[in-house]
């Protein structure tokens, strides 16, 4: 499995907003996607205007498919709300508890 973090900074004051953009119409188009698995959605108790979202796939080709097309045009839509550009990071998976997420063992195989 292969995880995918995005780190969003937003405007001042504009922290609430952007959330609740990423989380009505973005999360729910991720569920729609090929081999997504689970979405985590993250916001700092310090800082309300940073955004960390962690997304699980079951492949790297699914979540680069994902960033490559929907992803784009997600990012597009929130890109006004935004200070600076986004931060991207991708991870081999190698364990969790999730419920969704059967990963135990899978960077190794």
């Amino acid at each position: 499995m292969y995880a995918r973090i995005i780190q969003l900074t937003a405007k001042p004051g504009k922290g609430k907003e952007l959330v609740d953009t990423i989380v009505q119409r973005p999360l729910s188009v991720l569920e729609e996607q090929p081999g997504f698995v689970e979405a985590i959605a993250l916001i700092p108790e310090t800082e309300p205007d940073q955004f960390i979202g962690l997304s699980i796939w079951k492949s790297k080709a699914d979540a680069d498919r994902f960033a490559q097309g929907p992803g784009l045009q997600q990012l597009d839509s929130y890109k006004p709300l935004l200070q600076g550009e986004p931060t991207f990071r991708s991870f081999q998976l190698a364990a969790s508890t999730a419920q969704n997420v059967r990963a135990r063992g899978a960077a190794s195989s």
